[in-house]
């Protein structure tokens, strides 16, 4: 399966877009994630979804910011060895930083390091239980390691916090049609 690699790599090029504001502790998630639960489609949780990502991103730390523009300017430019260096040094300095995490569970998956983009995820996830990118992500960890079923659980529970990600309903929805056709 192609695609969740293909998924993954377009959401890690999307969220190096979005502007930054507060970090995964600012008291505006509570609502947004409400709102986020709420949207009636796509169009209406596309937004919501990008205010979460930019909360998520900014670390209120002038340098953190910095290098964090590096570490994503680095992945996109396809240096990956150099953005989880960026992103390994960001986890040193602001360890409970969860996008610092996520970003380095995402370069480590890119590099095909999946124990170690597990671990990764799991610092994430500590810090913001409701990082559906992570909970994805991990989704597609359980794909590389043909762990069906718990790729399953993974972007059920992804698309519990958010029910309109798009990656996670085709990954979910891939693994159900392979599993019930008996392909996996």
């Amino acid at each position: 399966m192609n695609t969740p690699f293909a998924s993954f790599v377009f959401l890690f090029a999307l969220i190096a877009t979005i502007p930054c504001f507060a970090d995964q502790t600012s008291t505006e998630l509570d609502g947004l994630f409400n709102d986020l639960k709420a949207a009636q489609n796509s169009n209406v949780a596309r937004p919501i979804a990008q205010q979460i990502w930019a909360l998520w991103l900014e670390s209120e730390d002038q340098k953190i910011d910095e290098l964090m523009a590096q570490g994503m300017n680095e992945v996109s430019n396809g240096n990956l060895s150099r953005g989880r260096d960026i992103f390994a040094e960001i986890t040193k300095r602001s360890p409970k930083y969860a996008e610092g995490w996520n970003k380095l569970a995402t370069v480590n998956y890119m590099m095909g390091d999946i124990e170690t983009s597990l671990i990764n995820i799991k610092e994430t996830l500590k810090l913001e239980p409701r990082h559906f990118g992570s909970i994805s992500g991990r989704g597609l960890c359980y794909l590389k390691q043909r762990r069906w079923q718990s790729a399953l659980i993974e972007f059920k529970a992804a698309l519990d916090v958010h029910p309109w990600m798009l990656d996670a309903r085709r990954n979910l929805k891939l693994l159900e049609e392979n599993m019930e056709n008996h392909s996996i």
